[in-house]
């Protein structure tokens, strides 16, 4: 409640979704599986770990938490003024649950500079500086992704709805969501619009995405730019992968295959592609992109590998 009344992004429905969302990874069995890959035949060393939340979907900075964690280091976490009071909160549970973890998570907004090795997450411009800053220690730096989607036509309502998902949980505020849907040449955005025009019931329930979906939209009028309205949400062609709230982009492409080269040279920009049922190469299926398992880490990057280096340099 507290997130709800401090970010009109963090709605009580899109916090529920995401702690919703972070069950599956506190499963025993999972848990015990998964960090069974990282046993050291040394002792590990424990180091202060600073972590720099990006604060654009609630408790965006779990993984990395858990993490710290389950590496046996300590977590100092550098709050975003937008999400200061989730993982707080889930720190408490746990040193409740386990005394063992007591003291072993601890949050700030100030400057700090008591720890061993960084892992920051920002946009483009703020990773540079965030790359010049902590090039002293062992740094983790991750800037901005998208998640995209390829349709070969003939999705139906069950994969379209899920889709849905993709785009609007969260409000597209994600990393993961979908901002740029790849279409076949001969598709019909009309059928796609259908999908997504039942979440523009939810979608109108929020403020902050109606300020946005409205300016975006007066924008295309006024630069007389076609676009497709779903009521909540505005459809456009246009080449570009990012794009601003309250907008997706349609991209056509010719045949899957000619899509591989543009995906290869773009990877870096990508944080997950999806398809129905993951019909495409490398793809998830609809309505997963935010449900990432516990090896899912964020720009491909190993996180525990990172912070159970010995070298001095990741």
């Amino acid at each position: 409640e507290q997130s709800a009344l401090h970010n009109g992004w963090f709605t009580m429905q899109m916090v529920s979704r995401a702690l919703s969302a972070l069950v599956p990874m506190l499963d025993a069995s999972l848990l015990l599986a998964w960090a069974s890959g990282y046993l050291q035949e040394d002792q590990v060393i424990q180091e202060r770990v600073l972590v720099v939340s990006a604060g654009n979907i609630p408790a965006v900075g779990f993984h990395d938490w858990l993490c710290v964690l389950m590496s046996g280091h300590s977590y100092l976490g550098k709050v975003s003024s937008d999400d200061r009071f989730l993982i707080p909160a889930m720190a408490r549970v746990v040193e409740e649950l386990e005394p063992g973890f007591v003291g072993s998570s601890v949050f700030t907004d100030q400057i700090v500079s008591d720890f061993d090795r960084v892992i920051a997450t920002g946009s483009g411009n703020t990773s540079r500086y965030f790359e010049y800053y902590f090039s002293r220690w062992p740094h983790l730096i991750r800037s901005n992704r998208t998640g995209i989607a390829v349709l070969r036509g003939g999705e139906d309502e069950p994969e379209l709805n899920a889709l849905a998902d993709d785009i609007t949980l969260y409000y597209g505020l994600g990393c993961r969501n979908v901002s740029a849907c790849f279409i076949p040449e001969n598709y019909d955005p009309s059928v796609l619009c259908e999908g997504l025009a039942r979440r523009s019931a939810e979608l109108i329930q929020c403020n902050k995405w109606v300020n946005n979906y409205d300016y975006q939209k007066a924008l295309m009028l006024i630069n007389n730019q076609p676009f497709y309205d779903t009521g909540a949400l505005l459809l456009r062609y246009h080449t570009e992968w990012v794009t601003p709230v309250a907008v997706i982009n349609l991209i056509r492409y010719s045949t899957p295959d000619s899509l591989r080269q543009e995906f290869i040279s773009k990877a870096s920009a990508i944080q997950c592609v999806v398809s129905a049922g993951g019909w495409y190469e490398k793809s998830i299926p609809f309505g997963t992109s935010q449900q990432p398992g516990l090896d899912d880490y964020a720009d491909g990057v190993d996180t525990m590998l990172f912070l159970l280096a010995k070298n001095d340099f990741f």
